[in-house]
């Protein structure tokens, strides 16, 4: 089909937009990652989603999200960061399919595309929540939150006849 050849012959150049939008979006500690190794990410990312609309199956991008959500699950980013990447390699490929796309085929190639964009980011945040959901935080003793750090009386209104 003619959007999946147009996306792969113009996928470093899709790629290089996107990693620009991300100069701009990405909030510290994921603005940290090097800029190669957020490139090699929408590589795949974007290589991902040609197998998807090729082999016309959603079944490389939920094994894909999930793969992600795991590995930035356990790196101690959020979800929102991590989406962010995914909605810039998406602002990248909308923009240029309404530029490069013929008329008559864009409803169809959007509605593919969009398809397999959200169906990435929708297993996403279900994968990442599964996994936030597995692991407790540790609980706040709220005894010793109460506590203060000073010593305080048993009843601190009684007098201390009382006591």
């Amino acid at each position: 089909m003619a959007v999946i050849s147009a996306l792969e012959a113009r996928s470093h150049e899709l790629v290089d937009e996107a990693l620009a939008l991300l100069d701009h979006r990405l909030n510290p500690p994921y603005k940290q990652v090097d800029r190669e190794v957020l490139r090699r990410r929408l590589h795949q990312t974007m290589s991902t989603v040609t197998t998807a609309l090729t082999e016309r199956t959603p079944l490389p991008v939920i094994d894909y999200a999930r793969e992600v959500a795991q590995r930035c699950f356990n790196a101690g980013f959020r979800l929102e960061e991590v989406q962010t990447h995914f909605n810039a390699l998406e602002e990248t490929v909308w923009k240029f399919m309404v530029k490069e796309i013929d008329a008559t085929r864009l409803p169809e190639s959007l509605a593919m595309v969009a398809s397999v964009i959200g169906t990435i980011k929708d297993e996403l945040g279900r994968s990442y929540v599964n996994l936030a959901s597995q692991h407790k935080a540790p609980s706040i003793n709220t005894h010793q939150l109460f506590s203060g750090t000073q010593s305080v009386p048993e009843r601190p209104m009684s007098s201390p006849s009382d006591r």
